[in-house]
């Protein structure tokens, strides 16, 4: 009996430190995940506010109709840029998921 006993607790050990190393893992994860959010951010923060200053903007009805076309099709292409970023960065973390996936 207490062979099976003490086969048994080893097992349990074996499976406790198996778990705390994949904890580990995930937790790294985490923390690489939640930066990469922090820094992403603010970036789309600023790309929310400049889309609320070209709407303000475009409200205004001074101006001729070619630089609002101009000035749209600039603000376009930066947030074209800005969410390629975001897309490039949705799949990292993809990637960062199918990796660690159980």
């Amino acid at each position: 009996m207490d062979a099976r006993i003490h086969a048994i607790r080893e097992e349990i050990a074996r499976e406790n430190a198996d778990y705390e190393s994949r904890l580990a893992g995930t937790q790294a994860d985490f923390s690489y995940l939640r930066s990469e959010f922090d820094r992403i951010a603010p970036q789309l923060a600023a790309l929310e506010q400049r889309f609320e200053s070209l709407r303000h903007e475009l409200s205004v009805a001074e101006r001729d109709p070619d630089g609002i076309l101009a000035q749209a099709r600039r603000e376009h292409e930066r947030a074209r840029l800005r969410l390629e970023l975001v897309a490039h960065y949705e799949e990292r973390l993809r990637r960062l998921e199918d990796e660690n996936a159980p």
